[in-house]
C-alpha cells in the first residue's frame, strides 16, 4: 500500500462543506460574545447585563431563538464529517492513516488546552471535540441508518437530562419562594435551611448566584495573570466533570449525526433542490416555532431558572430542527450558486475555522479584560454585536486575502505540520 497522501488541496475541497463550515464558524460567535463580554451568568439570564427590557431584549429573543444551539451543533455535525473526508484515503495503507488520525485528534485537544489555558476562554470546544474523537473513530464504518440511530439514542438520554433538569429547577424553586413567602423572622427547620443551601449550591453550579456574578465582573476587568490563575480551576471543572456530563454527549450525538448526513450525501450539494428544500422548510418549521414559543416562556415566567437554555425539557429538539433546517437552505444557495461572491468568503472562512475560531479569544479577550481595552460588563447587549459584526468583517476579508497566497490558515498549516510530521508547504506556489 502507499503512503496516504498530503491534505487536501484546495481544488479538492468540497466547497459546500467550506460554505457551511464557515456559516457556523461565524454563527458561533453569536452567542460566544455574550460570556466574552460579561459574567457567564449573562448567557442564562438576561437580567444580569440588563437586557430584559427593549432593545437589549428583543436582542436576547432574537439570539435565542435564531442561533442557541443551532451553530455549535452543525460545527460538531461537519466535525464527523470532516472524520470522514480525513479516513478517505483509499491508496493508503490503514494501520497508517488510523494513526495520523489519533495523532490530528490529540493535537486537536492540545489546541484546546491552549485556547482554555492560555487564551482564556471557558468555552472551548476544540478540547471537548478532540476527546470525542477518539471514541467517534469506533463508528466509522456503521452505515448511515445505524449512526442516524446512535445519534438519536443520544439525543433522547439529553432530553431526559434537560428534562430531570427542569423539574429539578422548578420543584427547587417553588420550594425556596415557600420558604421567601413565611413571615419575617419565622423560625426554619433544618429541611428549610438544606433548601436554601441546595439553592445557593444551584446558583453557584449554574455561574449565577450574585456574589459569583460580581466577581467574574472584577475578575474580567483584570490583567491577564490575574484571570489565568481565576479561568485555571474553572477549565478544569469543565473538561472533567462538565465533559463527561455533558460535552461529550453533546459531541457526540451531533457527530455521529454529521456522519450520517455526509454518507447519506447531503452536505456535498449533491441532492436534488427537492430535498434540501424539504429540510430547510421542515427543520425550521419546527425548530422556530418551538424555539420562539421557548423564548417567550422564560421571557414571561421572568427568567425563571427552569427555562434558562440548558435545563428546557425540548432544547435538543430546537437547535437540533434548525440545525438541520439550517444545513438545507445553505445547501440550497450552494446548489442554485446564489451569492457567489459571499458563498465563496464563507467557503473561506471555512477553510480556516481553526485559526479563525482561536481568533475570536485572542480578539475578544483583548476587547473586553483587563489586559486590553477592559470593556467587560460595558456594552449594553446589542452593543456587544456591533463588535461580532466587526469581527465577521474581518474574517470574511482576511480569510480570503490570506489564501490567496497560503495554502493554509496559520494554526491550520501547524496543525497539519505536527500531524504528517513533516512541515507542509505553506505558500501556494
Amino acid at each position: 500500500m502507499m503512503e496516504p497522501s498530503f491534505p487536501v488541496s484546495g481544488k479538492s475541497r468540497i466547497q459546500s462543506i467550506d460554505t457551511l463550515r464557515g456559516v457556523a464558524l461565524l454563527g458561533i460567535l453569536l452567542m460566544n460574545i455574550i460570556a466574552f463580554a460579561n459574567p457567564f451568568a449573562a448567557y442564562l439570564i438576561p437580567a444580569t447585563d440588563s437586557a430584559d427590557s427593549g432593545l437589549n431584549l428583543a436582542t436576547f429573543m432574537t439570539m435565542d431563538i435564531f442561533v442557541e444551539g443551532s451553530m455549535r451543533a452543525i460545527f460538531s455535525m461537519l466535525f464527523g464529517a470532516g472524520m470522514l473526508i480525513f479516513l478517505n484515503k483509499p491508496e493508503a495503507n490503514p494501520g497508517i492513516v488510523k494513526n495520523l488520525f489519533y495523532r490530528r485528534t490529540l493535537l486537536l485537544v492540545v489546541f484546546g488546552l491552549f485556547n482554555a489555558y492560555v487564551l482564556l476562554w471557558v468555552g472551548d470546544i476544540l478540547y471537548a471535540y478532540g476527546m470525542t474523537g477518539f471514541v467517534l473513530y469506533l463508528f466509522r464504518d456503521l452505515p448511515a441508518k445505524r449512526l442516524a440511530q446512535c445519534s438519536g439514542a443520544i439525543l433522547l438520554l439529553l432530553a431526559i437530562v434537560h428534562t430531570s433538569g427542569y423539574y429539578g429547577a422548578s420543584s427547587l424553586s417553588a420550594a425556596v419562594d415557600e420558604i421567601n413567602a413565611l413571615p419575617a423572622g419565622t423560625a426554619l427547620s433544618a429541611e428549610q435551611e438544606e433548601v436554601l443551601e441546595d439553592w445557593d449550591t444551584f446558583l453557584e453550579q449554574q455561574f449565577i448566584s450574585p456574589e459569583l456574578v460580581e466577581q467574574q465582573r472584577q475578575q474580567l476587568r483584570s490583567g491577564y495573570l490575574s484571570n489565568f490563575i481565576a479561568l485555571a480551576p474553572v477549565n478544569l471543572i469543565l473538561q472533567t466533570i462538565g465533559f463527561i456530563g455533558n460535552a461529550f454527549w453533546d459531541a457526540l450525538s451531533m457527530m455521529l449525526l454529521g456522519m450520517a448526513l455526509f454518507k447519506w450525501g447531503l452536505l456535498d450539494g449533491s441532492r436534488s433542490i427537492k430535498i434540501y428544500g424539504s429540510m430547510t422548510l421542515l427543520g425550521l418549521g419546527v425548530g422556530l416555532p418551538l424555539n420562539t414559543w421557548e423564548t417567550v416562556t422564560f421571557v414571561s415566567s421572568g427568567f425563571e431558572l427552569q427555562w434558562s437554555a440548558f435545563n428546557r425539557p425540548t432544547y435538543d429538539l430546537g437547535r437540533l430542527s434548525l440545525a438541520l433546517g439550517y444545513i438545507g437552505l445553505v445547501m440550497l444557495v450552494c446548489k442554485l450558486d446564489l451569492f457567489k461572491s459571499l458563498q465563496s468568503a464563507l467557503a473561506k472562512v471555512g477553510q480556516m475555522a481553526l485559526t479563525n475560531y482561536l481568533s475570536h479569544s485572542l480578539i475578544c479577550n483583548f476587547i473586553f479584560m483587563g489586559w486590553g481595552l477592559g470593556l467587560a460588563g460595558e456594552l449594553q447587549r446589542v452593543e456587544i454585536y456591533y463588535v461580532v459584526f466587526g469581527i465577521w468583517g474581518f474574517q470574511l476579508i482576511f480569510s480570503p486575502l490570506w489564501l490567496r497566497y497560503f495554502r493554509f490558515g496559520p494554526a491550520e498549516w501547524l496543525w497539519r505540520s505536527l500531524t504528517y510530521g513533516q512541515r507542509q508547504p505553506l505558500n501556494q506556489n
